[in-house]
């Protein structure tokens, strides 16, 4: 007879565990507010520009969203285009050159490189709230974006 695999036991008990002993709303609400502090130190990029915005305030319906995200020493263009249920990022950094950027969203984060024009693109980001972290060579501390539903 073939013995269960780890990973079968392991999701049997986690299900006996949350059933029986599940983690308190507040608990999960405490967890996520302190991880927000991880970066503390980072600088800021404000939303200053978004294309699905009218001048009365009313989303507009059309095509691609082009977001742009202003901080002390760098600008954070990104169009956004749905692909069904995910989104497709086309960016640029102003001024231009290479980093590491994080796409972060509620239940994940995807790592890419923005190359020596400043420019990456991240397919499959789920629809939602995303912020981006921008991390270059040299700099003290990472740049990060404030968070916008796409």
């Amino acid at each position: 007879m073939a013995e269960p695999s780890i990973d079968a036991i392991l999701t049997t008990l986690r299900g006996v565990i949350d059933r029986a002993d599940p983690v308190p709303a507040t608990v999960v609400e405490a967890a996520r507010a302190a991880y927000t502090w991880r970066t503390i130190d980072a600088e800021l990029a404000e939303l200053t520009a978004d294309s699905a915005m009218a001048s009365a305030g009313v989303r507009s319906s059309s095509g691609s969203r082009l977001l742009t995200f202003k901080g002390a020493d760098i600008e954070v263009e990104v169009e956004v285009a749905e692909t069904g249920t995910t989104r497709r990022l086309a960016g640029q950094l102003v001024p231009v050159g290479p980093a590491r950027i994080s796409v972060r969203w509620a239940s994940g984060t995807q790592e890419i490189v923005a190359d020596e024009l400043g420019r990456f693109t991240v397919d499959h980001v789920p629809a939602g709230t995303i912020s981006l972290a921008v991390g270059r060579e040299g700099a003290e501390h990472p740049v990060v974006t404030s968070w916008v539903s796409i």
